[in-house]
């Protein structure tokens, strides 16, 4: 049975990713413990308690429409890179 070889480049990418994804995860449960102990520790003002000046948006909002965006600038740019790399490869008859 043939075995598979791994690309390296592909091997370190994932290596990488992953080891982000933990970190990212080792974060939010270190920022959740801390809100919830300085919310029984201190007086943590609501998102409703900021003055009415202040537009009242929803930061879920804020995340979709941020990362929509960088979604699309990100698909825009690979796309880019894509045909520069054909225009620059050579051509097979």
């Amino acid at each position: 049975m043939p075995t598979k070889t791994v690309d390296p480049t592909t091997a370190i990418a994932d290596v990488f990713v992953t080891s982000i994804k933990q970190s990212q995860e080792l974060a939010a449960a270190g920022l959740g413990a801390w809100v919830d102990f300085a919310g029984k520790a201190f007086a943590v003002p609501s998102f409703d308690a900021l003055p009415s000046g202040v537009p009242s948006v929803d930061p879920k909002e804020i995340i979709e429409v941020s990362f929509g965006f960088a979604e699309e600038f990100l698909a825009t740019q690979k796309q880019l890179a894509t045909k520069l790399v054909e225009a620059v490869s050579p051509k097979t008859v």
